[in-house]
């Protein structure tokens, strides 16, 4: 396992005058709101998601640069160096096995598509941030699109979740936040233009 330094977060947005800690205040209460919000709507719904089910995280897990910063400020601060080593080693990887398919999420859209879903599709690996017991190592500060996979509606007015909760809320009437929408609250916050997958984000704090 390979070392790693400790980032200092605040200095390097501070180059670009933006207030980091500022920003994750208005962050997580973003967050606490979406929380609230899901919990209310899906108290008596009985998903299958709980701790140690990993079912998401095996997808493109997207998240804004923010978010990013609020995830691995999380990860520095809570979490042993050996742990944060392991998740540095394991993004390198797999930003080097996906290459191809994570810089062409930066790239130009798809003809005939109005995002890069297809490139996403196709981007399949098990989430660095995962613990070995599947459960999500930053999940107090995970992304928003985490905390709405599973309990909102996607834009065509189905289940924005995987298979296990699709099949869960078949034929039921539901009141759910629309994923989309929900997901533009963050554009008014800055460091949120755009988004990305972990390994990205990783190689860009400690690749060569």
């Amino acid at each position: 396992m390979n070392s790693y330094p400790l980032v200092d977060l605040e200095s390097l947005v501070a180059e670009e005058g933006i207030d980091l800690r500022a920003a994750l205040v208005d962050l997580r209460s973003i967050y606490e709101d979406i929380d609230a919000r899901n919990q209310k709507n899906t108290e008596d719904l009985e998903l299958p998601c709980h701790r140690g089910c990993d079912a998401c995280c095996h997808e493109s897990v997207f998240l804004t640069p923010l978010e990013f910063f609020g995830a691995w400020d999380w990860i520095q601060r809570n979490l042993p160096k050996e742990v944060r080593w392991e998740i540095i080693d394991k993004g390198l990887a797999l930003y080097e096995e996906n290459l191809e398919r994570i810089v062409a999420l930066s790239g130009p859209v798809p003809e005939g598509e109005r995002d890069h879903y297809s490139i996403a599709r196709e981007l399949r690996y098990r989430c660095p941030i995962l613990g070995d017991d599947g459960s999500c190592r930053v999940y107090p500060m995970r992304e928003l699109l985490a905390r709405l996979f599973g309990c909102s509606f996607n834009s065509t007015g189905g289940v924005y979740g995987c298979d296990l909760v699709g099949a869960h809320l078949a034929g039921k009437v539901v009141t759910l936040v629309p994923a989309d929408g929900t997901a533009k609250r963050l554009s008014r916050l800055p460091l949120t233009s755009g988004r990305q997958v972990y390994p990205y984000y990783i190689h860009s704090l400690f690749g060569e």
